[in-house]
Parts: C-alpha cells; structure tokens; sequence
C-alpha cells in the first residue's frame, strides 16, 4: 500500500510540473516542450510509472539552466539506456550446437518467427541449422514447419513426448544452430507450462540452450505482463515482439522491459520469410516513443 502511494505521490509530483512548467521556472517554449514529451509518451502507451521515471530530474535541469536540445538528449539517453542492448542469437565457437527455443501464448507468430529467423542463418550466414517441433496439438503447426525446412532444404523432427529431445538434439550435433517450436499455450494453463519446463530441462549442458519468449505488440499490458510472470516462473529468457505491423503504439515494448527485467531481441513486421524480422533498433523505437522529436 505505501509503495502504491508513494507511486501516486509521485505521479502527480510529476504531472503538476508538467501543467506549470517545473516549479514556474520552465515558462512558455518549456512548459509546451515538457508537456509534448509526456503526451506522446503517454499517447504511445507507456506507462505512467515509467514515463515519471523518465521525467523525474527534468526539474532540476531546468532549474540548472539546460537548453531543451540538451534535456531532450538526456531523456533520449536515459531511455536507450534502459532498455540497453538486443540479445541475439549467440553461436557456438566449438562444440555442441546453439539449441533455441522459440516459447510463448498461441497466435503470436512462433512458428514464422522461427522460419524467418533460421532463414537468415542458413541462407545470408550459411550455417547449418535444422528444427524441432515440439507441437503436436496442432497438425497444421508441425505441417507448417515441415514446409518451411524443405524450401530451406534442412532437416525437421517432431517432438512426441519431451523426453525425444535429448536423442533429436545428439542426431543433429554436427549443426550450428537447432531451432525448437514449442506449442502455444495459456499462461494459465499449468499442464502446459510443466511440459515446457520439463522439455528445457531436458537438454544436456554441452548444448548453448537459448530461450526466445514470442509476444505480439498488440497485447494488452496486463495480459503481457501475467504471460511474463508466468514464464519466469520456470525459464531466463529474452523476448521478440511480433506484429508491430498492427499497430502504431509501441509503449508496450518499453514497458515490458522495464517490467520484466528481460533482455528485448528481434521485431517482427509481417508476414514476409525472411524479409520481415530484424533486430530492434534501440534508438529508433526511442524516437517513436518520443513522437519523432
């Protein structure tokens, strides 16, 4: 409860100078600049608590004489900051091959995700890669992938019981990377959510094994939320954010990283293989967030 008021303290600490222009210091060009930068952060859904973050020491770099160039570069810095640097994809130098798992709710987009990304490896990076599927609930999934790996010309198994893993990943040991489907499901669904993390469990420690957490841009913030939690129940993590074609707020990404402590990766804008993925671009979704000031 106290922490839930001293957020609202603060919150309107925050929103009151930004209605008088920091304390009466900031007049005029200041209050309609301090104003811009929290309505569009606002407009673009980033939470409240974050954007009071942002903000907090506004007042005293104002007070201190700063020009708005120099305030609008120290909130563009703070931000990149916080969410930091993309975590991609990490090969093996020698040894067993990278195992990368592809996790998260249904409709998000794994399975496309996953062709786009082993699409970039195999054909610009030319390493040799295969698939694993361990969704066995959809036929069309499995059907999906087993597509996917002909036109790219690689090898896919699917996984019938968790423990098939530990002899799929030894037949392809002589790969660079091992990409792993895993059936979508509720953050509820507990039943589901042991299979997962009985799956993960089971691969050996000679194998770079690397989580991927598939969320779709479009999702509400409390449900992004509650489906991280339930994932860092059992698992480490970093998170792709999918169908950003679908919509024109992004607040959500930032939010999730600062919520869930996560690394953020690779975006996705389409339904283009292998066209449409990249690594996110820190400072351009800052500029987004900051209305393109």
């Amino acid at each position: 409860v106290k922490k839930a008021e001293s957020e609202t303290l603060k919150a309107d600490k925050i929103q009151n100078s930004v209605e008088t222009g920091f304390s009466g210091k900031g007049t005029g060009s200041y209050l309609g600049f301090t104003r811009m930068l929290y309505n569009k952060m606002v407009d673009h859904e980033v939470d409240e608590r974050y954007v009071n973050s942002i903000l907090s020491d506004m007042d005293s770099m104002i007070k201190a004489g700063n020009s708005m160039d120099y305030l609008l570069s120290n909130i563009y810095q703070k931000m990149v900051l916080k969410i930091g640097v993309p975590n991609q994809i990490k090969l093996k130098e020698s040894g067993a091959p990278s195992v990368v798992f592809l996790v998260g709710p249904t409709g998000v987009g794994k399975t496309t995700t996953l062709a786009k990304l082993a699409s970039h490896y195999r054909v610009s990076l030319k390493k040799k890669v295969s698939f694993l599927t361990a969704d066995t609930f959809r036929i069309a999934a499995a059907q999906q992938l087993s597509t996917y790996a002909d036109i790219l010309d690689v090898k896919s198994t699917v996984l019938m019981v968790p423990e098939d893993i530990v002899s799929a990943l030894n037949e392809e040991k002589e790969n660079d990377i091992i990409f792993v489907d895993t059936v979508g499901f509720s953050h509820n669904n507990k039943e589901q959510q042991e299979n997962l993390s009985k799956l993960l469990s089971l691969v050996p420690a000679k194998y770079l094994k690397q989580v991927y957490l598939v969320l779709s841009a479009t999702t509400k913030y409390n449900d992004l939320k509650q489906i991280v939690d339930s994932y860092k129940a059992f698992t480490d993590f970093s998170i792709i954010f999918t169908k950003l074609d679908e919509t024109a707020n992004y607040g959500n990404i930032y939010n999730i990283r600062q919520y869930s402590g996560k690394n953020l990766s690779y975006i996705t804008n389409g339904q283009k293989v292998p066209e449409d993925i990249a690594v996110l671009d820190t400072q351009k979704l800052v500029k987004n967030l900051l209305g393109g000031a």
